[in-house]
């Protein structure tokens, strides 16, 4: 998921394309969450998790043999977000059955900060590996008297056949899971359906508000492989060390975060956690500007630093908000809703998105700028700070849930 933008960017797809292939992963990946977590409270986890895996196994494969058609790159983003759709909730559903509110937050953020060691150690010793063969062998190596040249094509390659690997593990390890929630023939036709979470006013005001915020959010989101990938701007295209590195270091800053926000969250709150992840998420737009205007892509780390410290804490306290609000026979429906409405209003912000980018870089180009891509990532930033002030506010009136409830 963290390459595959930069990947279609390099492989030809445009940046209004960009826009709608992230837009239709956060519509897809969002859409059936409510659907999904249901059916994990209704028949168990285990399976669901099962066929999500399944697919994350199966897509990353045609991406080894076909990389120039624009319409299957948007296909296998469709069905990768509907894996996403499927296994978030049910996990999410894993996490709540098997904590206490009072060390829910705690819990998760060490867990997720675990998933996050695990994939920064995979990510930067591909990078290493890459980047000595660059250095000492200049891309060539020779192997059983064969010479590979080993590019663009082989590197991404690599990438996708040790995604497919890991989801071939997960679905190994689950068939060792313990069912964290068993439930009887009887208890499965009492269950209700998940609009009842909609009756819910506390939840129902956050759901609001949270999907208006997202929309701010997602308004970024295509910008980051465009600032990488572009040749008048960072560039990195040819460099999958400098991908590799700008990748784990978002993951790394979101993992340290997350072990401590847990602790913070099961401390001060969720809610005053979710502020202070806002308020810190706020910046990040703008935190990109400098590494924009100077073509450095290590100043381009300051972002990722500001991007992973309040994502890693509001992932951590927006899970267990919801998880607390959610009655114990509907916590997959509950975190499925959330996630659907969200995946909605990002689909909007990132399809938008795309199209601005374009615009504005015509426009700039119009007037004589020398880089007008340039000029318009610049004016996306601002501008999107300026209005994610305005939609974090909403964050101020969400209700407070006691950390201790059960």
């Amino acid at each position: 998921m963290q390459f595959y933008s930069a990947f279609a960017l390099i492989y030809g797809v445009s940046k209004a394309a960009i826009g709608f292939i992230t837009s239709i992963r956060n519509l897809i990946s969002g859409l059936f969450q409510g659907t999904f977590g249901r059916l994990s409270d209704k028949i168990g986890r285990k399976n669901i998790l099962i066929f999500g895996f399944i697919l994350s196994f199966l897509i990353p494969i045609p991406l080894i043999f076909f990389r120039e058609l624009q319409w299957l790159l948007i296909l296998i983003s469709v069905i990768q977000a509907l894996s996403v759709s499927i296994i978030i909730p049910s996990w999410n559903a894993v996490l709540g059955d098997i904590t206490q509110p009072s060390s829910r937050a705690t819990f998760i953020g060490r867990i997720t900060s675990v998933a996050r060691i695990f994939s920064v150690v995979l990510t930067l010793g591909l990078a290493g590996f890459f980047a000595i063969i660059e250095s000492r062998y200049e891309n060539v190596l020779t192997i059983f008297g064969q010479v590979h040249y080993i590019g663009n094509n082989t590197q991404f390659g690599i990438v996708w056949i040790m995604a497919s690997f890991n989801a071939l593990l997960c679905i190994v390890l689950i068939f060792f899971m313990k069912e964290t929630h068993v439930v009887s023939e009887e208890k499965r036709n009492e269950i209700p359906k998940m609009w009842v979470s909609l009756k819910d006013k506390s939840f129902r005001k956050f759901l609001i508000i949270n999907s208006i915020y997202g929309i701010t959010m997602s308004i970024i989101w295509p910008i980051n492989p465009i600032v990488i990938t572009d040749e008048n701007l960072l560039n990195l295209g040819d460099s999958f060390s400098k991908l590799a590195v700008l990748t784990s270091a978002f993951a790394v800053f979101i993992g340290l975060t997350t072990i401590i926000g847990g602790k913070i969250c099961d401390k001060i709150g969720r809610k005053p956690t979710i502020i202070i992840s806002i308020a810190i998420l706020i910046f990040f737009p703008v935190s990109m500007i400098p590494a924009v205007a100077t073509n450095s892509w290590g100043l381009l780390l300051l972002s990722r630093l500001v991007g992973g410290v309040g994502t890693g804490l509001n992932l951590v306290a927006i899970n267990a908000y919801t998880l607390d609000m959610a009655p114990g026979d509907l916590m997959g429906a509950y975190s499925g809703m959330r996630e659907m409405f969200y995946g909605i209003a990002t689909f909007i912000g990132s399809l938008v998105s795309g199209f601005i980018v374009e615009a504005l870089e015509a426009k700039f180009a119009s007037l004589g700028y020398a880089v007008p891509i340039r000029a318009a990532i610049i004016t996306m930033c601002i501008g999107t700070t300026i209005i994610r002030v305005m939609a974090a506010t909403g964050y101020l009136f969400i209700d407070k849930i006691p950390v201790t409830r059960d």
